[in-house]
């Protein structure tokens, strides 16, 4: 890693290496955090506040688990219209009340 020197004013300028390998660019911000006697430095995008939920637990998991869905082929077909999709979604329910029925 290169060496820096830091400025009368604290601030270093980060090498160009650096900056790729943590996908950083202008105006990014970066954590800072003590592990031991070692800085360990971020970096960190922010989130639009209209785009927080996708970044929770939750739905991260969801994402996860509709990935794996996909891979696996646990899907339906792909619907021309709405009006074709609510039709297979009305028929799925009615199938699987049916089959909760004869268990």
């Amino acid at each position: 890693m290169p060496t820096v020197k830091v400025s009368p004013g604290g601030q270093v300028r980060i090498p160009k290496e650096v900056m790729e390998r943590l996908s950083i660019s202008t105006g990014d911000y970066l954590d800072f955090e003590f592990v031991d006697d070692r800085l360990v430095v971020k970096a960190k995008k922010l989130i639009d506040a209209d785009q927080e939920w996708f970044w929770t637990k939750e739905w991260q998991e969801a994402e996860k688990t509709a990935e794996e869905d996909i891979k696996k082929g646990r899907v339906s077909k792909v619907f021309s219209t709405a009006e074709e999709g609510i039709a297979h979604l009305r028929k799925r329910r009615k199938e699987l009340a049916a089959s909760k029925k004869t268990r």
